[in-house]
Formats: C-alpha cells, structure tokens, sequence
C-alpha cells in the first residue's frame, strides 16, 4: 500500500467510527505532536482517537496530498459540543506504518471544553 493510500485507510478508519483498524496503522514507536495534550504511547493516541473521533459527527476531507513517506490531509470535523474544527495532519510512515503525526487546529474550543489536559 503506498503512502496515500495508507493514510487514507488510517482516516476512513476513523472517520468510520473502526478505532481498532485506525490503531493498527499505527507504529509501535509512534510520535504525536498535536497542540493540546501529550501521547508517549501509540495506545494512550489511540484512546483519545476513540474518546473525540466518537464525538465526531461529519468529517470532510477537503485536501490530500503525498510525497514519499509523507502526506498530508485538510478536513473540517463536526464535533459535538465544540462545532466545527479545521484539522491539518502531516504524516511519517515507516514500513508502511504511521511513525509520526503532527497535527495542527484552533484550540480555542477544545480548551474552552475542558478536552485539553
């Protein structure tokens, strides 16, 4: 599976509430840089994926693109309680594998929620 297509499958997998296939895209050595909350472990990632993706209620892509081991979604992500965020991932795969995400949002609603910790 190339890089987009993994990414893809990773996103389609949550999006559609499938949280064990998301996490098993993950790399055991998975790297989070996200702007609110720290996750050492691609377990402790994958629970929060599984705790917001549920509250998710429409996700649309708006952008994809890939180069190498890299690529890049755009979306806006319908949340209940905090309405609508514009979400930027950047991902790393490695052997197929996603090793690092880094992923930039407005935080203001997500603090204002109390979802940042």
């Amino acid at each position: 599976m190339n890089t987009q297509d993994a990414v893809r499958a990773y996103h389609d997998a949550w999006t559609g509430k499938d949280f064990a296939a998301a996490a098993a895209m993950l790399a055991d050595d998975l790297t989070v840089e996200a702007p609110v909350n720290d996750y050492p472990t691609p377990r402790s990632f994958a629970t929060a994926l599984e705790s917001f993706g549920s509250m998710a209620t429409r996700v649309d892509l708006l952008s994809a693109m890939s180069a190498g081991e890299e690529a890049m979604l755009l979306y806006d992500m319908d949340v209940i309680g905090l309405g609508t965020l514009r979400v930027a991932e950047h991902f790393t795969l490695r052997d197929g594998k996603i090793a690092r995400i880094r992923q930039i949002h407005d935080t203001t609603a997500v603090r204002a929620a109390g979802f940042a910790g």
